[in-house]
Parts: C-alpha cells; structure tokens; sequence
C-alpha cells in the first residue's frame, strides 16, 4: 500500500515523536539530483533518503533507500551533517533529525523504480530558486556550504 504525501505527513505527525531520516546529496555533471511526487508536479522536491529503520547503519539505510527508489547503486557515502528539521504540514508540526551523505552514484541515468516518485537533475546554478526541502539544505547546496556545514537548524514557519 502507497501512502499519499499527505497521509504519509498526517500519519507520522499524529505520533508526536521526532522522525529520523537518511539522505544522499548527489551532485553530477553540475546538476543535483531530486525527487518528489510523480502525481503532484507541484509538490517539492526532496533529497533521495528514508526513514532509518531497526537492524539499519546510516550508510545501509542509505544505500536500501537508492536501490529501492531508483536504478542506480550508491558507489561512496559519506558523512555530510545532521539537520534539525522542523516543518507544518497542513497545520501540523512535523520534526525531524535528517542525516546527510554526499553520495556518488554508478550511472547518470537515473530512473525511479517506483511509480509514485519521479527523480530529475536540477542544474546546479539554478538549484537555489528551486523549491527543495529543507530549504536550508537547498541553500547550503546552492552556495557551497554543504561541504564545511556539520549542523543545520530549520525552523517551521
């Protein structure tokens, strides 16, 4: 069973306890790659990643999350920072402590594996425009800080 976006949000938010999360910031041929919903074009994109699950080490869950979303394999991993995300989605406040990994992959082409997600490669030098989420991981993307950051803070609006 595929949860929508939004039952997915409310679901996790009505649990009141904070998510931890895994993901891989992949950066090619002056391009980053992103995901988000295939039947919502509207809706953001994402960074490649999961939900950290029991029996997991960051760079399995990682690595599952890739092989399971998309064709491509994760080549190296590794350890960027770790974001203190906090977001409301549709009034209701989600937290959660996201883990980062620059990741190399083993192809560009890259297709979804899953029908209800779509990845794109956006052009680096227009990365900062686009809405990806956490916008303070957008950011530090789009003006290199994602190489020295080691904590980040995202506060809901």
């Amino acid at each position: 069973m595929v949860f929508s976006q939004d039952q997915f949000f409310q679901a996790f938010a009505s649990r009141q306890i904070p998510r931890i999360r895994i993901a891989g910031i992949v950066v090619e041929q002056s391009a980053v790659l992103v995901q988000r919903p295939a039947d919502d074009p509207t809706s953001c994109y994402a960074f490649i990643g999961g939900e950290y699950e029991v029996g997991d080490t960051f760079e399995t869950r990682l690595r599952k999350e890739f092989e399971e979303e998309t064709n491509a394999r994760v080549v190296e991993a590794h350890y960027l920072f770790c974001v203190e995300n906090h977001f409301r989605y549709n009034e209701n406040l989600v937290q959660q402590a996201e883990h980062y990994f620059l990741v190399s992959l083993d192809r560009f082409d890259v297709e979804s594996r899953e029908n209800h997600l779509r990845q794109d490669w956006l052009p680096l030098s227009l990365f900062g425009q686009a809405d990806v989420r956490p916008i303070a991981v957008r950011d530090a993307v789009a003006d290199g800080s994602y190489l020295s950051k080691r904590h980040i803070v995202q506060m809901a609006n």
